[in-house]
């Protein structure tokens, strides 16, 4: 799969393959245990059972207002739709988002307003509910930020339990919260609500897919190139006209 293509909400009803015969039965299983030991063999170092990667950028606190990073006159607005197990917007925040930060953050021309949603999350705990709403704490300490790139870089296997709530609490220790007053805020149920409530309204607006961002009102789904976003932000910020950002 491309890590560029955005990730949309699997169907909860998709039809179970009709096996033909034994033969095809024993050449899937072999298949799988191939590509099972490919898989662990290339898992990276650094995952929710390793030691945490630190994230490279540093937030100044003149510049963060909860989940909102950026200057409140900034001309350009990027509401920022995510789930925090999409591999995608993995890529976007580690790739792309410290250059915004310098690039267009830092001078003042792009605000980016995160709205956290749960697409992928499934079972019992809803690992991308549950992300959400550690996330939802840490801002309440002025730490979101922290909390959501230790996350990214730090992210583990979707919906396979890397993402415990003992990964939570590490990333949320990690990312410089009061514990403390964390855990607490992290027990509520109403904080899962809020989430649940802010996925709800976001799949009306028709975002179904992660991540996707909306500039001054108009979505770009997946992860753009980022000269091309570069390009798109200076127009829409009153520079030179530029080709319009598109998803790869």
């Amino acid at each position: 799969m491309d890590p560029r293509a955005p990730r949309r909400r699997p169907s909860r009803s998709a039809a179970r393959p009709a096996w033909q015969s034994p033969v095809l039965l024993v050449t899937l299983a072999a298949i799988a245990i191939g590509l099972g030991i490919v898989v662990l063999a290339n898992r990276p170092t650094a995952s929710p059972v390793g030691e945490l990667l630190a994230p490279p950028t540093s937030y100044t606190a003149d510049l963060v207002d909860g989940d909102v990073l950026g200057s409140p006159s900034a001309p350009v607005v990027m509401e920022l739709y995510a789930d925090f197990q999409c591999p995608a917007c993995k890529l976007l925040v580690t790739t792309e988002l410290p250059r915004l930060w310098t690039d267009f953050i830092q001078p003042g021309t792009l605000r980016i307003e995160a709205r956290d949603v749960d697409i992928l999350g499934s079972g019992n705990p809803d690992e991308s509910l549950e992300l959400a709403a550690g996330a939802a704490c840490a801002a309440e300490q002025g730490r979101y930020w922290q909390f959501h790139d230790y996350v990214f870089w730090n992210q583990g296997r979707e919906n396979k339990g890397d993402h415990s709530p003992e990964f939570i609490a590490r990333v949320a220790d990690a990312a410089g919260v009061d514990l403390t007053a964390w855990q607490e805020c992290f027990a509520r149920d109403d904080v899962r609500s809020t989430v649940r409530q802010d996925t709800t309204v976001a799949t009306g607006k028709g975002v179904n897919q992660t991540p996707t961002l909306v500039l001054n009102g108009t979505s770009l789904v997946g992860v753009p190139d980022y000269d091309q976003l570069a390009a798109r932000i200076r127009e829409l910020a009153g520079g030179s006209p530029a080709p319009t950002a598109s998803p790869s």
